[in-house]
């Protein structure tokens, strides 16, 4: 029986890393029996950028390399798990609609809302 999972994720890399661990950690659905969706929200839907870079960190005015997740996100779509970005967010933020990475679906609450709701589980990061 496939399990229904959401996956809440609300802020891009905060610390100097590689790859969003939140990305690493969905990966796992991939060979379960589960449908989950990656839920984008606030400044997390940054991850999705066709570009794929998050902001950089300084410490002690020194920049750090920010993760470049478009590749873990890539992934993910690619194996088919649906990822919703919230309009809110995007707008908020000033991106287009257009530079998200190809398959990454706009929602807007009513949808977020519909999603969380048929779901038997949610994750939140």
């Amino acid at each position: 029986m496939t399990r229904r999972l959401v996956s809440l994720i609300r802020h891009a890399p905060g610390a100097p890393r590689g790859s969003e661990p939140s990305l690493e950690a969905n990966s796992y659905a991939v060979t379960q029996d589960l449908d989950l969706t990656v839920v984008l929200l606030r400044d997390a839907v940054r991850l999705a950028v066709g570009a794929g870079e998050t902001p950089a960190r300084y410490i002690a005015g020194a920049a750090f390399p920010s993760a470049s997740p478009a590749h873990d996100l890539q992934a993910l779509l690619e194996s088919g798990i649906d990822v919703l970005a919230h309009d809110e967010a995007i707008a908020g933020l000033g991106i287009d609609p257009s530079e998200l990475l190809p398959g990454v679906q706009v929602a807007d609450n009513d949808g977020i809302a519909a999603t969380v709701d048929a779901a038997d589980g949610v994750l939140t990061w």
